[in-house]
C-alpha cells in the first residue's frame, strides 16, 4: 500500500487562515480554515483495499485459433469482488510484445459498485506462433487519491493466443516415389480402392484372384486396386527481403505468412507418410542462397523444419543467410535443382511481389518437376501504389497459371484449407 501527499498545501492554507483569524480576531477567517482541513480529514480517513483480493479479472480471446493477419478480439471482464464501492480501478492487460494492438486499448479506468463488473475490449493482429499473456496489472485508489495499491492479478479464462491452424489436404501431382503412401494414383496394383480386373499373370497373389469369376466362367482373372504411393515433395519458401512487406503496420509480412503456410503444409504431408523436404530462398551479399532440409519423414524432419522456420523468422530483413551454412552462390535455383531428384515435386510459397518467383517456377517446371504455387496476398489496396502492386502480382500469377501450374491465391482473411481445396480440384 502506497500513499500520496496530496493535501500538504491544504494543511498549510488551513494553518495560515487560522493564524490570520487569531491575530486579527476575525471569525470568518477562522471559519474558512475549516474548509481545507475537511479535505485533509477525508483523505486521512479514506482507506483502500488490497488490489490482489478486491478485483477479479477474466479474459476472453476470440477466435481461439486465428489465422495469421486475422483480427482477434480480447475482452477483459473486471469484477468488484468486495462489498464496498471501488471509486478508482485502473487496469492494464499483459499483451505479448510480439503482437500489435491496432484498435481499442488494453488500458482502462473504471469505478465499480459492490459486485459490479465492467468490460474492456481491444483488437490484435494475429501472427504465427503461440503467445502467452502476462497477468493484468490492477491499481486501486481511494476516493481522495491519497492511497493506492498495485498488484498483478491472475486472469481467468484464456491466457494464450495460438495461431497454428492446420490444413486437411495438400494438392499434390501424381509424381511419386514408388514407395507405399496415401496419394492415390491412376495405376492398378495392391491397395484398397477397386481399380479394375485383368487376365491372371503367373505370380499374382491368390488373395487378388477373382474366384467368383473363376466359378462362373472358368477363366482366371486378377483384381487390381488403385495404388497408393508416397510423394517426394519439397516446400519452397520465398524468404527474400522483397517479400518482407505487410499490407499495413502490425500485420504479418509475406515472409511471416509464407512460413506459416509452409509449416502447415509440411505437417500435413508428413502426417500422410510422404517424403517432405523444406527449402528457403534468402538474400545474401553474393546473391540468393538456399537453406535446406533434406526430404524425409518422422519426428526428426519436423524438428529440422521447425528450426529452419524459426531461423528464417528470427533473421531481420537484409540479414538473412543460409540456415545450415551450405548452398552459397548467386543462383539459388540452380543450387536447388542440384539437390532435387527427378521424382521430386515442389510447392512454392511466395507472395509474388517481383519477377523472381515466376522465373524460378518456369525454370523448375522446364526441368521436369511438377509444381504448385501457394501465394499469400500482402499487396493490400487503397493507395495508387498498392493497387499497382496488386495488379502486377495478379498478372504474374496469371502467367504461371497459364503455364499449367496450379495456383493457390490465398488472402489471409480466408482459411488456408479453403484456398487449398480449389487447387486440389485443379490437380485432380
Amino acid at each position: 500500500m502506497a500513499s500520496v501527499r496530496r493535501f500538504g498545501g491544504a494543511v498549510a492554507g488551513s494553518a495560515a487562515l487560522a493564524s490570520a483569524g487569531v491575530a486579527s480576531g476575525q471569525q470568518p477567517l477562522l471559519a474558512a480554515a475549516v474548509v481545507p482541513l475537511a479535505f485533509v480529514l477525508v483523505g486521512a480517513l479514506s482507506g483502500t483495499p488490497a488490489a490482489a483480493g478486491s478485483v477479479r479479472v477474466d479474459r476472453s480471446i476470440r477466435p481461439a485459433s486465428p489465422m495469421p493477419g486475422e483480427t482477434v478480439t480480447v475482452t477483459l471482464t473486471v469484477t468488484n469482488a468486495t462489498d464496498r464501492a471501488l471509486p478508482d480501478v485502473r487496469i492494464v492487460d499483459g499483451v505479448p510484445d510480439a503482437v500489435t494492438v491496432f484498435a481499442g486499448s488494453p488500458r482502462a479506468a473504471v469505478a465499480l459498485r459492490a459486485g459490479e463488473s465492467a468490460t474492456v475490449s481491444y483488437s490484435l493482429v494475429a501472427r504465427r506462433g503461440e503467445y502467452a499473456f502476462d497477468p493484468p496489472r490492477v491499481r486501486l485508489r481511494n476516493a481522495s487519491a491519497t492511497r493506492y495499491d498495485t498488484a498483478a492479478v491472475e486472469a481467468g479464462g484464456d491466457a494464450r493466443l495460438s495461431c497454428e491452424v492446420g490444413v486437411d489436404e495438400v494438392p499434390l501431382h501424381e509424381q511419386t516415389t514408388g514407395f507405399t503412401g496415401q496419394l492415390p494414383t491412376d495405376t492398378g496394383g495392391s491397395g484398397v480402392e477397386f481399380y479394375g480386373t485383368r487376365e491372371y499373370r503367373t505370380g499374382d497373389p491368390p488373395s487378388r484372384i477373382d474366384w467368383r469369376q473363376l466359378a462362373k466362367s472358368g477363366s482366371l482373372t486378377t483384381v487390381d486396386y488403385r495404388r497408393q504411393q508416397a510423394a517426394r515433395t519439397v516446400v519452397l519458401v520465398d524468404a527474400r527481403d522483397a517479400c518482407d512487406v505487410a499490407p499495413a503496420e502490425g500485420y504479418p509480412t509475406g515472409v511471416d505468412l509464407g512460413v506459416y503456410a509452409a509449416a502447415r503444409l509440411v505437417g500435413t504431408l508428413a502426417n500422410a507418410d510422404h517424403q517432405v523436404g523444406v527449402a528457403a530462398v534468402e538474400d545474401a551479399p553474393a546473391g540468393e542462397t538456399v537453406a535446406w532440409v533434406e526430404p524425409s519423414s518422422g519426428p526428426e524432419l519436423r524438428a529440422r523444419a521447425e528450426r529452419l522456420f524459426s531461423e528464417v523468422l528470427a533473421s531481420p530483413a537484409g540479414d538473412r543467410g543460409v540456415a545450415d551454412g551450405s548452398g552459397a552462390g548467386n543462383d539459388a535455383v540452380a543450387d536447388l535443382r542440384r539437390r532435387l531428384s527427378g521424382s521430386t515435386q515442389l510447392i512454392v510459397v511466395s507472395p509474388f511481389l517481383d519477377a523472381y518467383p515466376p522465373e524460378a517456377v518456369r525454370t523448375l517446371a522446364a526441368h521436369g518437376h511438377e509444381l504448385t504455387v501457394v501465394s499469400p496476398d500482402v499487396a493490400g489496396d487503397g493507395s495508387t501504389g498498392k493497387r499497382i502492386v496488386a495488379l502486377e502480382r495478379r498478372t504474374r500469377l496469371a502467367g504461371v497459371r497459364d503455364a499449367g501450374v496450379p495456383v493457390v491465391d490465398w488472402h489471409p482473411d480466408e482459411p488456408l484449407t479453403l484456398a487449398l481445396a480449389d487447387a486440389l480440384e485443379a490437380v485432380r
